[in-house]
């Protein structure tokens, strides 16, 4: 059986200031974004600052408790990307979500994705992100303890991972994992494209340098 090769390397690309700095590119708007209701805006949430249990959205399967999905800037707090965005920690406990993504066997994707902590004294909120073709799915990533000081609450931090796809159809998973509690474990803006295997980059590099050289001679010669 195939083994999922995976990139383990991950990096924090983008450390909020405040909850209202939304630096990141929308997922929204990235070419190439695998992700189907990457910023959880379908359907649209209702007028005024609002606080929703759901047990789907559009686009995203569930596991283990219900979600709550934040819009509007409830209690002051607005999403990374757009106006809605999901807590992963709800009164029925930690919660997954998951979709299935077109992919391609030996392909490089990476994964980007915006999380945010909700305090409750000195208790920490904690993301796992998973891919695989069916269960059980593989771990790429998990995000530090994120807690009132690291980096404070109701403070988006932006984290990249990848993996490389054994199939035409790959699980995408992001998991609670800090306790259950009903607070912690915000989630939005995320991405997932496919990148340029170096050996493709490389010949893609070398037709522009040939284009190039050709152009420069037509010149010379006229």
């Amino acid at each position: 059986m195939r083994r999922l090769r995976l990139l383990v390397t991950s990096a924090v690309l983008v450390s909020a200031a405040t909850a209202n700095t939304a630096s990141a590119q929308s997922c929204t708007s990235m070419a190439g974004n695998l992700v189907a209701n990457c910023s959880f805006e379908t359907p649209g949430p209702n007028a005024g600052p609002n606080y929703q249990f759901l047990n789907a959205l559009p686009g995203w399967n569930r596991s283990g408790g219900q979600f709550e999905r934040w819009s509007n800037g409830f209690n002051g707090f607005t999403s990374k990307d757009g106006v809605a965005h999901l807590e992963l920690d709800s009164d029925l406990g930690n919660t997954s979500i998951w979709q299935y993504l077109n992919t391609v066997a030996g392909q490089h994707y990476t994964v980007t994705f915006s999380a945010a902590h909700r305090s409750l004294n000195s208790q920490y909120s904690q993301l796992e992100v998973l891919v695989g073709g069916h269960e059980p799915s593989n771990s790429i990533f998990t995000t530090p303890q994120l807690t009132n000081s690291n980096p404070g609450e109701y403070q988006w931090v932006t984290y990249q991972t990848s993996f490389v796809a054994t199939g035409a159809s790959t699980k995408l998973v992001f998991r609670a994992v800090g306790p259950s509690n009903t607070y912690g474990d915000h989630i939005d803006n995320i991405s997932v494209v496919g990148v340029p295997e170096p050996a493709t980059a490389t010949l893609v590099a070398s037709g522009l340098l040939m284009l190039g050289v050709a152009a420069r001679r037509r010149r010379a010669n006229g």
